[in-house]
């Protein structure tokens, strides 16, 4: 008798599954109530609001999400080759520093990574109230831990006899240590950097949704008045700014020789250290807290969570991950090889982007003008979002792909899909899986989001306790979700080796 065998092919189809228990309960909970809304919400990207005042205000809130985003980006960035540079192995080798304060070190930007930039937003707005200034710590809280990961990952590939002939010739080991690690943090930046300024203003967008600012205020006040054409007006220009930044990103030239530029760099660093580092010390010390006095309030405060109420919560979290990311990996490669046309092709490109554009919140929000809040509905908006990243990976690496063998195959007469199937996707299969463990650690950190709005899961507790000044729940809550989170990244990591 054949025994199963599942190839990397066939696990990149396998999590579809999850959509049998998913659309079960999206039926059930299905109401008609809301289609005229959501009719008129899709109606309305095709007609936005165009006149002088919406322009203006336009103007005026892309400046904010562009100043919030850039300067979160700027010190994330710089800060986060820093502690890069201090959380990898050859720092360690070359100033004989004993490996108990490397583990330390990447223990504590582990916890800080573990927790969502929303979560630390809705915390320091507790704390401190609503400041335009939340929204820059909030997110360079969260990107500092995940940039300084990016980039000591990228230095642990240097090779240590490297270092061992240039301490032949007695050089200084900082000289030798900057000479090592320049050409790694410069290649880092032109990969990886850049990109993060996208996600850092998508993250403002998100944060600008509670309040603290920017163009997803607008975008989310639009929504609570149901003024879809004024909301599609915000959407449109916020894609504007994205395609545009991409574009001018493209052109950059970075050329790691170049004294004058490493010059720049070099001040802009020192700069963006002691500005941040001055502020943040200011701000810290010269806000009073509005609503936590003091540490001692964490033990005064009671709570009311018992232990089946945690493990519930735990659930929830888990099987929203596990839907969401089973979403995720299964529907841009089923879509793409069911659709396999040009003509279809542009659809799903410009559907995946809609998917990116719209915040999480307002995805849920639409939904739920016809469905009744539940995990499936949150796990469904999640997955979708997270669907319109892996699919824009997916279709980058298929259109570079070599298409010798899926052009054979035709030829031999052999479908198109299947031909797609074999020829195209099982090759990107790999890679494509080991991406996807990549981006389900995101999709748990991301799970604080929609269950904020869809009351669902560890998120929409911690809203609960936060809103009742409840701390030692506050506390609980933190403690479990970073938890998973950090448990979701090993086994995710373990993953990711297995396919690389």
């Amino acid at each position: 008798m054949n025994k199963l065998r599942l190839n990397y092919t066939s696990l990149s189809f396998l999590p579809i599954l999850v959509c049998i228990p998913l659309g079960y309960q999206l039926i059930n909970n299905i109401h008609f109530g809301g289609f005229k809304l959501f009719q008129e919400f899709l109606i309305s990207a095709f007609n936005p609001k165009i006149d002088n005042e919406i322009i203006i205000t336009v103007i005026k809130r892309l400046n904010e999400t562009i100043l919030i985003g850039f300067f979160s980006w700027l010190v994330s960035i710089i800060y986060g080759a820093i502690f890069g540079i201090i959380s990898s192995n050859i720092f360690y080798k070359i100033f004989n520093i004993p490996n108990f304060f490397y583990r330390i070190i990447r223990f504590f930007l582990t916890i800080i990574r573990s927790i969502h930039e929303v979560v630390w937003g809705i915390l320091l707005m507790q704390i401190y109230g609503i400041n335009f200034s939340i929204g820059i710590i909030a997110i360079c809280i969260p990107y500092i831990a995940v940039n300084s990961k990016v980039f000591a990952e990228q230095l642990e590939t240097i090779d240590y006899k490297s270092f061992e002939s240039i301490s032949q010739i007695n050089a200084p080991k900082f000289s030798s240590l900057l000479t090592l690690i320049w050409n790694p943090i410069i290649n880092t930046f032109k990969n990886f950097g850049l990109y993060r300024l996208e996600c850092s203003i998508r993250s403002t967008v998100i944060l600008g949704l509670f309040g603290i600012g920017g163009i997803g205020t607008n975008i989310f006040l639009s929504f609570q008045t149901l003024n879809f054409r004024e909301l599609w007006t915000y959407l449109w220009s916020l894609a504007i700014l994205i395609i545009l930044s991409g574009l001018i990103f493209k052109k950059i030239k970075f050329k790691t020789t170049n004294k004058i530029l490493s010059i720049f760099f070099i001040s802009i660093f020192f700069i963006t250290i002691l500005f941040s580092f001055s502020y943040f010390i200011y701000f810290i010390f010269n806000n009073n807290f509005e609503n936590f006095n003091s540490f001692i309030s964490l033990f005064k405060s009671s709570s009311d969570l018992g232990l089946f109420d945690i493990l519930k919560l735990i659930l929830e979290t888990i099987i929203l991950s596990l839907l969401s990311t089973g979403i995720a990996i299964s529907l841009p490669p089923l879509v793409i090889g069911i659709f396999n046309n040009n003509t279809s092709k542009i659809f799903i490109k410009i559907f995946a982007f809609l998917l990116r554009l719209i915040p999480t919140p307002v995805i849920l929000l639409t939904l739920l003008t016809f469905n009744n809040p539940s995990v499936s509905l949150a796990a469904l908006t999640l997955g979708l979002h997270n669907a319109g990243i892996t699919s824009k990976l997916l279709f980058t690496n298929l259109d570079s792909q070599d298409k010798r063998n899926y052009i054979a195959m035709k030829s031999l007469g052999i479908s198109k899909k299947t031909a797609w199937l074999l020829g195209l996707f099982s090759q990107q299969a790999k890679s494509y899986l080991a991406y996807c463990a990549y981006r389900s650690d995101i999709i748990i950190r991301e799970t604080a989001i929609v269950g904020v709005i869809g009351s669902v899961g560890l998120g929409w507790q911690l809203q609960e306790s936060l809103g009742s000044f409840a701390w030692k729940e506050v506390t609980i809550v933190l403690i479990t979700y970073s938890s998973i989170a950090i448990v979701g990244e090993l086994i995710n990591g373990k993953i990711k080796n297995s396919l690389t």
